[in-house]
């Protein structure tokens, strides 16, 4: 930062200093000095895209929701083709869903994702996060396996599985945990997700039979000094499975307490409100 400083002084502030500057700023939390340096940048180029762009992310930091989307439209303004639109589609539908507006959000990921020119992993699970926050699982399962396809990310393929139980598929989820479950070395987690198909079709003895194992492996992986929070979450979860809610909610606060976001905790809060 004090390089960019320095050399501000002998070239002057030019905005892609400015810019890089801003980044240092925004990697240290300082987000007053961040957006400062953004809009300064901004000014002495109106149609500089990396300002705009990381102005927008720095004013949705900073709960400005409305700056932060008049800043997103007016970068989306600024270019002249939907391949360039797409990056900024995807921040927008940021925007969008923190303020609850989760339609809005997966319309800007779906444009997205018809024109990008990459194969971009991120704007999968994003997209999928939104279609299951509304209730779409099948969609997401659809989506998640196009991203697969073209990907190869073993991530999207999870995901998948994941939207498949949630949409009530169990028999095709259970046809690609079974493999999963053979092949791995931690099988908490591929446990967790045959229990869940196995309540699902009320296989009641035998999805507590892998809910057991489950909390059996993740007990023995966790480490009390420096826990983590997906083993935190995943043992909740089955905690909640089998009807311990104070236990999960135990896992829930301290997990919640460690980092983890509210997508990590999503099916462990469900599995909580149902059993209270």
């Amino acid at each position: 930062m004090e390089i960019l400083t320095a050399k501000m002084e002998v070239v002057g502030r030019r905005p892609d200093l400015l810019w890089r500057r801003a980044t240092e700023y925004r990697v240290l939390r300082q987000l007053d000095a961040a957006a400062s340096d953004l809009k300064a940048a901004v000014k002495a180029q109106p149609d500089y895209l990396p300002a705009l762009t990381d102005l927008s992310r720095i004013q949705l930091a900073q709960g400005k929701y409305r700056r932060a989307r008049s800043t997103i439209n007016r970068a989306l303004d600024s270019v002249d083709s939907d391949a360039a639109r797409a990056p900024l589609w995807m921040v927008r539908a940021d925007i969008y869903a923190v303020r609850g507006d989760l339609d809005k959000a997966l319309t800007d990921c779906d444009l997205a994702l018809r024109n990008a020119t990459g194969n971009e992993l991120d704007w999968y699970l994003t997209r999928s996060q939104l279609q299951c926050r509304l209730g779409r699982f099948n969609e997401a399962v659809t989506g998640l396996q196009e991203g697969f396809a073209l990907t190869g990310s073993a991530v999207l393929e999870v995901e998948s599985i994941d939207a498949m139980i949630e949409a009530g598929r169990f028999t095709e989820a259970l046809k690609q945990i079974e493999p999963a479950l053979a092949d791995s070395r931690w099988r908490s987690s591929w446990l967790l997700r045959r229990a869940r198909v196995r309540l699902g079709m009320g296989e009641i003895s035998a999805a507590h039979e892998d809910l057991l194992a489950a909390l059996s492996e993740i007990n023995g992986r966790l480490n009390p000094a420096h826990h983590d929070y997906g083993l935190l979450a995943d043992r909740g979860l089955a905690y909640a499975l089998l009807g311990d809610v104070d236990l999960a909610q135990r896992d829930l606060k301290s997990a919640r307490a460690l980092g983890a976001d509210d997508w990590t905790l999503r099916r462990l809060e469900l599995a909580v409100n149902a059993k209270r």
